[in-house]
C-alpha cells in the first residue's frame, strides 16, 4: 500500500510521523521545497501533484493544505481512483463537497474527512448514563489558526454532537473578535459550543447535563468524569486510530456529517 501526504506543514507532519511508524510507503507532496527538505530522503518528494501522479501508484491520499484547496486537490486524486482523506474543514461550501462525494462514488473510491476527536478516549469510551438534555462545550485555544474559529474549532464539537446525538441545527451564532458562541439543537438536546483563538488559558471540555447531574469530558487530560467515578485515559493514539480506520475500512460517513455541518454553516457565513 502506498499513501501520499499532500501538504507537509504542521498537521501534515503529524500524519507523516504516523505513516512512518506504521511502516507505510509514503509519498510527500508540497509546493514548498523548503518544507519537503525537512523530511528524510527515504520519502519520495514532489512539488507538483501532477508529476507525482504520473510517477507513483498511490492507493490513499491524505490532504492537509489550506481549506480552500482541499476539494480541488481531492477531485484530482479521486478522478485517478485514489481514496482521499481531507483535514477539516474539507471546504466552506456545501456544493464543493457534494461534488467531490459524487465523484468518489462514480470512481468507486471513498472520500473521508478528519474527525480525530471521535477517536479520543473520551468519545470511544463514553457511557452516557444520563438522560442528556443540554450540552455545553468549550474549545478555547492559546494559539491562533489559519481561519475563523467558527469554521475551524467549532467543527470538532459539531461532528461530535452529530456522532453522539444525530443531526443538528444551528439556531444562533454570536461572535466578537476571536470568540464565537454557537447555539443549536438536536432532536432531543440543546447545545452551546464556545470556541476561541488566543484565549488566556487552554480549555477543551464538555458538560453533558441532565438537570443538576452531568458528565464532564476533559479533552486536554483525556479523562471522563462521571458523577460517581473518573475514567482515566487509555493512552491510545487518536491520530493513529483515525488513519488506520480509514485505510482498513474507508467510508463516506465522515463526509456525510461534514455536509450537515457545512449546510448549517452556510446559513451564518455572513457573520465571518
Amino acid at each position: 500500500m502506498k499513501v501520499a501526504m499532500v501538504g507537509v506543514g504542521n498537521m501534515g507532519s503529524k500524519y507523516i510521523n504516523k505513516f512512518d511508524s506504521l511502516g507505510l510507503d509514503t509519498v510527500l507532496i508540497d509546493k514548498d521545497q523548503h518544507k519537503l527538505a525537512k523530511f528524510p530522503n527515504k520519502f519520495s518528494k514532489y512539488t507538483d501533484l501532477d508529476k507525482a501522479l504520473k510517477k507513483e501508484k498511490i492507493d490513499f491520499a491524505f490532504i492537509a493544505t489550506d481549506p480552500t484547496s482541499h476539494i480541488p486537490l481531492a477531485k484530482k486524486l479521486l478522478d485517478r481512483e485514489i481514496n482521499v482523506f481531507v483535514e477539516k474543514p474539507p471546504s466552506i461550501k456545501v456544493k464543493e463537497l457534494e461534488e467531490a462525494v459524487e465523484l468518489a462514488k462514480k470512481k468507486n473510491v471513498f472520500l473521508g474527512v478528519s474527525e480525530i476527536e471521535l477517536k479520543s478516549h473520551n468519545v470511544r469510551n463514553l457511557d452516557i448514563n444520563l438522560d442528556v438534555n443540554y450540552i455545553e462545550a468549550y474549545r478555547l485555544n492559546l494559539g491562533k489558526g489559519y481561519i475563523n474559529p467558527f469554521y475551524d474549532l467549532a467543527w470538532h464539537d459539531l461532528y461530535i454532537v452529530s456522532y453522539l446525538f444525530g443531526m443538528f441545527k444551528i439556531k444562533k451564532v454570536k461572535s466578537n473578535s476571536n470568540f464565537v458562541e454557537v447555539f443549536g439543537e438536536t432532536e432531543e438536546q440543546e447545545f452551546i459550543v464556545n470556541v476561541a483563538w488566543l484565549n488566556p488559558y487552554l480549555k477543551r471540555e464538555w458538560h453533558l447535563k441532565e438537570e443538576e447531574k452531568f458528565i464532564k469530558l476533559n479533552f486536554v487530560e483525556e479523562k471522563i468524569i462521571y458523577p460517581d467515578k473518573i475514567k482515566p485515559s487509555d493512552k491510545k493514539d487518536k491520530l493513529e486510530l483515525m488513519i488506520t480506520e480509514f485505510l482498513n475500512k474507508p467510508s463516506f460517513e465522515s463526509a456525510y456529517r461534514a455536509l450537515n455541518i457545512l449546510e448549517e454553516f452556510e446559513k451564518y457565513s455572513q457573520h465571518f
